[in-house]
C-alpha cells in the first residue's frame, strides 16, 4: 500500500502518513485509530509509543500547578 492509498483510506494526506512514517508529526489518537482499523490490528501494533524520542520531549516540557517548566528525571 503506497502513503497516497493509506492517507486516502484515512482522510489525509500523502505527506502527513510520511511525516508519521517519519516521526516529523504525530496523529491525532482519533487518526491512528483509523490506520490501525485499516492494518485490522491495535494502535500499539501500529505506533511504537514507548521508544519515541518525541515522548520524553513532551514530557520534559511540561509544567507544573504553578507554570514553571518541569524537567525531566
Amino acid at each position: 500500500m503506497t502513503q497516497e492509498q493509506l492517507g486516502n483510506l484515512v482522510g489525509t494526506s500523502r505527506q502527513a502518513i510520511n511525516a508519521i512514517e517519519t516521526e516529523k508529526f504525530e496523529p491525532s489518537i482519533w487518526l491512528a485509530y483509523d490506520i490501525s482499523c485499516v492494518f485490522a490490528c491495535s494502535i500499539e501494533e501500529v505506533f511504537l509509543f514507548d521508544k519515541s524520542p518525541r515522548k520524553s520531549r513532551a514530557e520534559s516540557s511540561r509544567r507544573d500547578n504553578h507554570g514553571n517548566k518541569r524537567t525531566a528525571v
